[in-house]
């Protein structure tokens, strides 16, 4: 499978992040903070992608801003990182 969310981006020395990702995106925009339950299913979903891929960690979790930057720009400033890094605690 493959996942066509990343577009044109780089991470981690590696270009095409479509090859070697997996997607999750969060309905919302740049401009307004995320819901609690967003947060919540989230870590959820990270957890359980954790468990099918031992690679995974909270610390390879990245944003599109952070893979695309100047073309991408979510998840944007309102969302809190820390937040969901307690979660993944």
């Amino acid at each position: 499978h493959r996942a066509w969310h990343a577009g044109q981006s780089r991470h981690g020395g590696r270009e095409h992040c479509n090859d070697f990702s997996i997607g999750i995106e969060l309905e919302g925009c740049d401009e307004h903070p995320f819901e609690a339950i967003q947060y919540t299913r989230l870590a959820e979903l990270a957890r359980a992608l954790f468990s099918v891929y031992p690679k995974l960690n909270p610390q390879r979790i990245t944003g599109h801003s952070d893979i695309a930057p100047g073309r991408k720009t979510d998840p944007g400033p309102h969302f809190d990182w820390q937040r969901l890094y307690r979660l993944l605690a």
